[in-house]
């Protein structure tokens, strides 16, 4: 696109949103009528190896039950999970599986106690080996090779940390969070902290030191960009000491035998779970890991925000120059872009013309004007982007950040999106509680 048309598209969106800012933007935040939950600072929990998404999310979970909604300075609190994929479960549940097979096929495919077994036994495997006197050995065996396991990965990733690929999702949500002016916590627990690290490099070339803290737990790495808290019976951590450096201990925890188990049960025979050591308010330990976080909280610095929070939130971003636009029809048919950038229930209060992005659209808090219905969002190559990597990502006020894609532009298109990413359902209940859904 030649200069004359950027310049054009340029002063359009400068006109069209001076006094929707001023104005509009900054009303919903205190209007009567207000349905947001707002956010000040976000804490972002980083998993470690052999977790499931619902393993993670139960962590996160953990964290929210133990310092709650609000800091002791009062700021709203949001909490996510920055899930890792690389965490090798379906080797472990296949060594499991085999291990099983070869008594008698009496515990074929029960995978799920594998975990009953690795966590600390509990009630499953405690009737287990009381009625199958042979599967009572399994439990050291699997610990041992789960640890043999755990280390080699955790060493191989420390020689070949995740690339920058890895990051896209973890990134778009950085960006959200950033473009908004939250106050950053990241919490990291074993391989996570190879993935903090990285996040919090980039956070750091958006924003300023002291707007983003991280707490490690249990660090899989020999790099710390904060506080740590690593125990002395910590097997996984401790035996990476074999093959390279890591942080030194700071606590001991007792022997397994003696150990008070995690909310979840288990008490983890390796001394590595987040759960069941690190935030189990059982053990000293959990002291360390909570006082890192509130202390974190309550020195965190908000960065200036350059969008505002909604009902729900589109960003776009891509992976280089040009022209790549935000397009959101809402559920009367008004179409917001740069162009018309003040719908009927939301606004384009951020837009980038030249690369990178981000671009961002919020949805009314005020119940008055927020629509019922389904908001499509879609991305144009406006100009000079094809080939370039655009990444859109939903976000609610209520549960956070509800996808992530992203989309390879092909040929320019103008004012016309040709890639259709989501449709943002919202909805009203009988009892005007409104929520928020991706379909």
């Amino acid at each position: 696109m030649n200069s004359l048309m950027h310049y054009f598209k340029s002063t359009a969106y400068l006109l069209l949103s001076g006094c929707l800012l001023s104005a509009s933007v900054y009303a919903d935040e205190n209007h009567e009528n207000n349905i947001c939950h707002n956010t000040d600072v976000v804490i972002a929990f980083f998993n470690g190896v052999q977790t499931t998404p619902s393993g993670a999310n139960r962590g996160k979970e953990e964290l929210k039950r133990i310092h709650g909604d609000k800091s002791e300075q009062g700021d709203d609190i949001r909490y996510e999970v920055m899930y890792n994929y690389t965490n090798g479960l379906e080797d472990f549940a296949e060594t499991f599986d085999q291990r099983l097979q070869e008594q008698e096929q009496l515990l074929n495919g029960r995978y799920e106690l594998f975990f009953e077994a690795l966590r600390g036994g509990g009630t499953w495997w405690q009737n287990i080996t009381n009625t199958i006197s042979s599967a009572s050995g399994i439990l050291d065996a699997i610990a041992e090779r789960d640890k043999a396991e755990l280390i080699q990965k955790l060493s191989s990733l420390l020689g070949d940390p995740p690339s920058i690929n890895n990051y896209q999702e973890h990134q778009a949500k950085i960006d959200n969070w950033v473009l908004k002016g939250f106050k950053l916590l990241y919490v990291a627990h074993s391989q996570g902290n190879l993935f903090v690290n990285e996040a919090y490099r980039y956070t750091t070339t958006k924003v300023d030191a002291e707007s983003v803290k991280v707490v490690h737990i249990a660090p899989a790495s020999p790099i710390v960009n904060g506080p740590h808290t690593l125990a002395n019976l910590d097997l996984v951590i401790n035996g990476l000491r074999l093959v390279g450096n890591v942080v030194e201990n700071t606590d001991d925890i007792p022997g397994y035998l003696f150990r008070p188990a995690g909310v979840n049960g288990g008490k983890d025979i390796l001394g590595h779970g987040l759960i069941e050591i690190y935030i189990n308010q059982g053990l000293d330990i959990a002291n360390r890991v909570k006082t890192h976080i509130n202390d974190a909280l309550n020195t965190l610095v908000a960065p200036t925000a350059t969008a505002s929070q909604g009902f729900f939130t589109a960003q776009l971003t891509w992976d280089g120059t040009g022209d790549v636009d935000l397009h959101v029809y809402e559920p009367n048919g008004s179409h917001v872009y740069y162009s018309d950038s003040n719908g009927d229930s939301g606004y384009l209060d951020v837009d980038n013309t030249t690369s990178y992005g981000p671009e961002h659209y919020f949805a009314s808090c005020e119940s008055d004007k927020l629509q019922v219905g389904t908001y499509k969002v879609s991305v144009a190559n406006y100009s000079d982007a094809e080939g370039r990597r655009a990444t859109v990502q939903i976000d609610s006020s209520q549960n956070g950040v509800l996808g992530t894609k992203e989309v390879t532009l092909g040929a320019e298109t103008g004012d016309d999106p040709a890639y259709d990413l989501f449709n943002v359902t919202v909805s009203k209940d009988d009892q005007g509680k409104y929520s928020v859904n991706l379909n």
